[in-house]
């Protein structure tokens, strides 16, 4: 039997000789070849919600920015506030925050986590990504800052409200870190930098370690019987049940990150001093609002609305449109988000979604679906 030619070509992760030992279902992401589940995405989606999945997102761009020779980091996080209207210059060390890149028209260009230590500032892109990201940081920060692609690292993430228990045993001090902190310390015998963080909307951590050490470090946690091996469509299913955007699906260079209702990304200090990429728009609808908005849907039938599906109001009239979409097996239910036109986005308006023909009835619901569990010490 030959090799599927949709998997050929494509780049493996560090933790790939893992996945045929766990019986992974491989599938073609973002130019990665990747697990889309092991033992099921409902078993993996729900052992991630009452225990802990373990999730390999090594395909994700790891990016340095290092201040050139006569720089700082106060320049490059200047720098880096031309194209993102996040307050990257309040970022302490140890922190990490959510952050978007826009373009002249306001539009998201990619969404990220952004980190900060003595030396250097850490991204961490989207893989379907990294390539433009990395060229639209070079137009804009070349003069002050090395860009450097951490191909020698790979990540984990580890969630589940039993994350804390089970990486506690390998070492205490992750029980100090609060969400959205980070530390450097030894796992195993490994250094890496971990940080309570994740997509999810579970408590958990992101474990960045040096691409040799993956899957040994990665075993070691997998020996653990609270700790479930998921894949992609438990991630998926996961971060649309916690109401969080998937980039290219519900985040485009079109959606501005008023109309993503992801106005928090934007401290009061970036308002008042604008000069980020496209804040005319942006600012502008922080003040006078958009037309439309991104909203959560649940279905009134057992049917799942899937992305794509166009949404109509009850007198015939097309107000907006699904951007993700599927059943979830906490709610035990379908669920989706997508955008509509901000006179339709009243929380249990009703609506009719059109897909291949059908007809779905289905109603506007506060997000997330599932309450997030993040722990704030």
């Amino acid at each position: 039997m030959g090799e599927d030619p949709n998997l050929q070509n494509l780049r493996r992760t560090p933790l790939y000789p893992l996945y045929a030992q766990h019986g992974a279902k491989v599938a073609p992401f973002a130019g990665f070849e990747l697990p889309l589940s092991f033992d099921g995405v409902i078993s993996e989606h729900l052992a991630t919600r009452t225990s802990a999945g373990l999730f390999d997102v090594s395909h994700m761009g790891i990016v340095d920015l290092v201040p050139k020779t006569g720089q700082s980091l106060e320049t490059v996080s200047r720098a880096l506030e031309k194209i993102t209207p996040a307050g990257i210059a309040d970022l302490g060390n140890d922190q990490l925050q959510y952050a978007l890149f826009t373009n002249a028209h306001g539009g998201i260009v990619d969404d990220f986590i952004v980190s900060r230590n003595e030396s250097r500032l850490r991204l961490v892109l989207n893989a379907s990504q990294t390539d433009r990201d990395l060229a639209y940081i070079q137009d804009a920060m070349h003069e002050v800052t090395e860009i450097n692609l951490r191909q020698d690292l790979a990540q984990v993430a580890l969630q589940g409200p039993e994350a804390e228990a089970i990486l506690g045993l390998f070492h205490q001090g992750v029980a100090n870190l609060s969400f959205m902190q980070s530390v450097r310390l030894q796992l195993d015998g490994v250094d890496c930098e971990v940080s309570r963080s994740g997509y999810t909307g579970e408590d958990g951590f992101e474990i960045v370690m040096g691409s040799d050490d993956a899957p040994s470090l990665t075993n070691a946690l997998l020996e653990h019987d609270g700790i479930t091996f998921c894949g992609l469509g438990a991630r998926d299913t996961l971060r649309l049940e916690a109401g969080l955007c998937l980039y290219g699906n519900d985040l485009n260079e079109t959606t501005t990150p008023i109309e993503a209702r992801l106005a928090w990304t934007i401290p009061k200090r970036r308002r008042e001093e604008a000069g980020f990429a496209g804040y005319e728009i942006i600012l502008d609808q922080i003040a006078n609002g958009t037309q439309r908005t991104r909203v959560g849907i649940s279905s009134i039938t057992k049917r799942p609305i899937r992305e794509g599906s166009v949404l109509f109001d009850r007198k015939g009239t097309e107000v907006g449109f699904v951007t993700s979409g599927g059943f979830g097996p906490t709610r035990e239910a379908p669920v989706a988000m997508g955008y509509v036109d901000s006179g339709a986005a009243a929380d249990s308006s009703r609506l009719i979604a059109h897909a291949r023909d059908k007809e779905f009835p289905c109603q506007i619901a506060a997000m997330p679906f599932v309450q997030h569990k993040y722990k704030r010490n």
